[in-house]
């Protein structure tokens, strides 16, 4: 059998503890609710809010929360959600919740998102229980209940709640606040990996890569890592390497083994992978003319201050992707232009470039603040891509970014 130290299992859907809650909070909570609160237009959620009525609150908390038509700002969100959740808005409570076990927004303060996330939980909806149970299960050592997210999973399962299904799934495999009980963590893995659920597949494949609870069959474990690593699971990757390496189910294939490693380790932070793809082009403008003829029109606009000229030329220095440094200085210079003349996609790859530090010195602050900028102006990928490259800020560092665009924003 495999030593049990060569393929690892994953356990929550984006890491372990605060880490996976903060994954959460930094998008919107849900495609429907977003989608409703931009359809209210924000002059009369304003005026509602003004009201107290808790559903604007909530609707106008979550514009500030992704930026969208507005510039993002955590302060004015959390108070905002704070309001709707003293009214008894479950979303609004759950939302509450995460800032205050991140500290966005707000002073971090886990004991009072804790009970915050048991009130959204009390409502009944399966997410709020799965939010819920997370927390529980992730809290700093000595204050995890295992048991108690248990009980949680459990509620949000009954309810068809498939990344439950596989959490609950890991602690029956563990045996951590249950009966380790490996056909029950089974049967909550099957469902949910039958649906194309990546994080099922993986904790599936496991099993069957140990022979643990079933019999070890390794042909089937490098199909289920297989369609995990294709689901984005970065875990997964890696496993499938193992089993490349070492002949497990698979040809034996060194080469294959060691690209799916390096993808395993740099998925995460890979923007093709996780959002749009940058640099971003604005499409109002059309494909530019790489001609000869059209790349000297082009630049004769840029030197007369032309800003679509000058974002479009930013961009093809960026796109080609071979560019040197100086060339990127000069695409730097270019597309700050263009920002300054109010091109949300100029304002993007602004951010992106100080992110990246091409071009530019490296600065998140800088970053996230053109990023937040371009989401204001309307242009959306740049409130994915900016959720993407603010993973590993600090909480102070988005609190001095939004305090940078609200200053330039006057």
């Amino acid at each position: 059998m495999m030593p049990s130290w060569v393929l690892a299992l994953t356990a929550c859907l984006s890491g372990v503890g605060a880490q996976a809650v903060l994954a959460q909070q930094t998008v919107p909570p849900t495609q429907a609710h977003e989608a409703r609160a931009l359809q209210v237009p924000l002059a009369r959620l304003e005026s509602a809010a003004a009201d107290g009525d808790a559903g604007a609150l909530y609707l106008l908390g979550l514009r500030y929360h992704a930026g969208q038509g507005v510039l993002q700002d955590f302060g004015r969100a959390a108070d905002l959600f704070a309001k709707a959740a003293a009214q008894d808005n479950a979303a609004a409570q759950a939302q509450l919740a995460k800032y205050l076990y991140e500290g966005i927004g707000v002073a971090q303060d886990i004991d009072t998102a804790m009970v915050w996330f048991g009130r959204a939980a009390q409502a009944g909806a399966a997410q709020h229980q799965f939010d819920y149970a997370v927390a529980l299960e992730n809290r700093p050592v000595g204050a995890v209940d295992p048991a108690h997210a248990a009980q949680w999973y459990q509620k949000a399962v009954d309810q068809g709640h498939e990344d439950a299904a596989v959490s609950l799934g890991v602690l029956y495999q563990n045996g951590a606040g249950v009966a380790q009980d490996l056909d029950r963590a089974r049967g909550l893995y099957q469902g949910p990996a039958a649906a194309g659920n990546g994080r099922a597949q993986n904790n599936l494949g496991l099993m069957y890569a140990r022979g643990e609870g079933v019999a070890q069959d390794y042909d089937r474990a490098a199909r289920l890592f297989a369609a995990a690593a294709d689901r984005g699971v970065a875990q997964a990757m890696t496993n499938l390497g193992v089993m490349y390496e070492n002949a497990f189910g698979v040809p034996l294939d060194e080469a294959r083994a060691g690209n799916l490693y390096r993808q395993g380790g740099r998925y995460k932070t890979e923007i093709q992978s996780n959002g749009p793809a940058a640099p971003l082009y604005d499409p109002r403008f059309g494909p530019p003319d790489t001609s000869p003829e059209g790349l000297a029109r082009m630049m004769e606009a840029v030197r007369a201050g032309d800003p679509v000229a000058q974002f479009q030329a930013g961009w093809l220095v960026l796109d080609r992707g071979d560019a040197t440094h100086r060339e990127l200085v000069r695409a730097a210079q270019m597309l700050h232009a263009a920002a300054q003349a109010g091109l949300p996609a100029a304002m993007a790859n602004l951010g992106w470039m100080y992110f990246e530090g091409r071009g530019l010195p490296q600065d998140y602050v800088l970053g996230y603040m053109w990023l937040m900028r371009a989401s204001a102006a309307g242009l959306r990928d740049a409130v994915a891509l900016n959720a993407v490259l603010s993973r590993n800020m600090l909480p102070t560092q988005v609190t001095e970014a939004q305090a940078l665009a609200a200053q330039s924003h006057d």
